[in-house]
């Protein structure tokens, strides 16, 4: 057999450069066309070769082949992170919400206060349902109050859960509930059905005694969330 012109498959490596019998033939990516790289045949031999990879963030497999054509359509676009985990699934068996009420309708802050202060670390409101009778539930701004009515500082908050996120079209996080930006929101993704969840870490265990909630500002209030559970703990809930 002769050799012959092909195309070196490299769509389980990662980033860098690939090298054949000494020749440099280029940089390979996993994201788009560098996953292969045209490999005249004049510089290969019958038998064994040598490749030489340098990737920089490290192969899924140790493999490579040839092929007749180049891999050009195939895009390996990261995915955006999201906080829940694949077999992630919020258990709220046993807690007992601290305070179970509902929103207004309308745009601009509201204000609701628990019965007595409740002290812990995770936060979860869960939304009932929403103002509008659709299935997604969106949050602006979330602010956490003190013994003394003060807002919490939320430099220390982190995202623990949230049960779904609109991350395909537009950064819909739920990072965006605490991020200082009123434009910006956390929305959950299409056809999701109500209940959802979002669980907060305040970084350390707060004495809190209410919420300030404001609703995604828009003059139609998309995603408004109608009624809903806070629940408190000192511990993280059970995924």
């Amino acid at each position: 057999k002769r050799t012959g012109d092909t195309f070196l498959n490299f769509s389980t490596w990662g980033k860098g450069l690939v090298y054949v019998n000494g020749h440099p033939m280029g940089r390979i990516w996993e994201i788009g066309p560098q996953q292969t790289l045209y490999m005249p045949g004049c510089w290969l031999k019958k038998g064994e070769n040598e490749v030489l990879v340098f990737d920089i963030l490290g192969p899924r497999q140790l493999k490579s082949e040839g092929l007749r054509t180049p891999l050009l359509d195939q895009l390996l676009l990261p995915k955006p992170p999201t906080h829940r985990k694949e077999g992630q699934t919020l258990d709220l068996t046993g807690e007992k919400p601290v305070l179970s009420a509902q929103f207004e309708p309308g745009n601009g802050w509201q204000e609701a206060s628990f019965k007595t202060p409740v002290t812990g670390r995770y936060v979860c409101l869960e939304a009932i349902d929403a103002i509008n009778g659709g299935k997604t539930a969106s949050i602006a701004e979330l602010y956490l109050l003190d013994n003394n009515g003060q807002r919490l500082s939320r430099e220390p908050w982190t995202v623990f859960y949230a049960d779904s996120e609109d991350m395909k079209k537009s950064n819909c996080s739920a990072d965006k509930v605490f991020d200082l930006q009123e434009s910006t929101y956390w929305k959950t993704a299409k056809n999701i059905d109500f209940p959802h969840h979002i669980v907060i870490d305040l970084g350390n265990t707060q004495t809190v005694t209410g919420l300030q909630y404001l609703p995604r500002m828009e003059s139609d209030v998309p995603g408004a969330i109608k009624n809903y559970r806070i629940y408190v703990s000192e511990n993280p809930f059970k995924l």
